[in-house]
């Protein structure tokens, strides 16, 4: 895979956009009891984007970051 250099993200003033929402469900389980460990199906199903509202600060500044990396792979046509 390429290496990403010189990258850096600058935090501006939040926008306002529209963007399409979505309804994700899933459950989260350990891989060797089975256990349900979270469950975000039927009524706790969440919505995005809605859902940004409820992470903190640090959680959206790593979720920025996931995104931000793919995009920038995405528009130079490696993803």
């Amino acid at each position: 895979m390429p290496d990403l250099q010189n990258f850096s993200i600058t935090p501006m003033a939040a926008a306002n956009i529209n963007v399409p929402r979505a309804t994700i469900s899933a459950q989260i389980t350990d891989s060797q009891t089975g256990e349900v460990l979270a469950d975000f199906t039927g009524g706790n199903a969440l919505t995005f984007p809605g859902v940004l509202t409820t992470l903190t600060a640090a959680q959206r500044q790593e979720l920025i970051n996931l995104i931000a990396t793919t995009i920038v792979f995405m528009k130079a046509g490696l993803e």
